[in-house]
């Protein structure tokens, strides 16, 4: 038996996305692994995709264009070392000025600035909220596993950004109704085991699933 399983069902009368985790000591690459398939995979509903049963790739309502990506800390060192930059310069290059005034790490968008030919550039190394969405509704439970491990992520890169000195103080005023929803997240996630767990791994290998249900 897999340490997780990833499972279609119906809930008044929509199909959605569960998640039964087989093995407490899964983490998540465990559940990314289980995931991943799902992009080309024609059995999964998906709401947007071609007669929403099409694969990820090549998407004309492709997500990147319009996304707003706080990337999770895995994701954020994978991409400076594949880029050969160092943090400071992925910061400088690839991150919206006006939301890094406000302090916040915005990876450009309208379109995302690693979408080419409608296709994401670092595939392999995209953030958890990226490889996360595929456009299909999920069970509560599922819903709050994965939103739960993505925000821990995008806090942790946020708390540590600003420990390494890479934020400016933030300029007053300018904030939309979602900057201050994930600032407001930030500060309630601080303390919690799973951002700490993020903080202190190396890879996704190394954060355990428990933390976050």
């Amino acid at each position: 038996m897999s340490k997780i399983e990833v499972y279609q069902t119906l809930e008044d009368g929509i199909v959605k996305l569960g998640v039964k985790i087989h093995d407490t000591q899964a983490n998540v690459a465990d559940l990314l692994e289980a995931w991943q398939p799902l992009c080309d995979d024609e059995t999964i509903y998906k709401a947007y995709g071609q007669n929403h049963h099409s694969v990820c790739k090549g998407c004309p309502n492709n997500c990147c264009n319009t996304a707003y990506v706080i990337p999770d800390l895995i994701s954020f060192r994978q991409i400076a070392a594949q880029l050969q930059k160092t943090e400071p310069e992925l910061i400088e290059d690839w991150f919206e000025p006006d939301k890094l005034a406000l302090g916040l790490l915005k990876i450009k968008s309208n379109p995302c600035i690693f979408l080419q030919e409608g296709i994401c550039s670092i595939y392999s190394l995209r953030s958890l909220i990226c490889r996360f969405y595929i456009c299909s509704d999920l069970t509560w439970e599922a819903e709050k596993l994965i939103y739960t491990i993505a925000w821990s992520g995008a806090a942790a890169t946020q708390i540590y950004a600003a420990q390494e000195g890479y934020l400016p103080e933030p300029a007053p005023g300018g904030f939309t109704s979602f900057d201050r929803f994930f600032v407001e997240l930030v500060e309630a996630y601080r303390e919690l085991p799973g951002v700490k767990a993020f903080l202190s791994a190396e890879g996704y290998q190394d954060i355990p699933l428990q933390h976050f249900w």
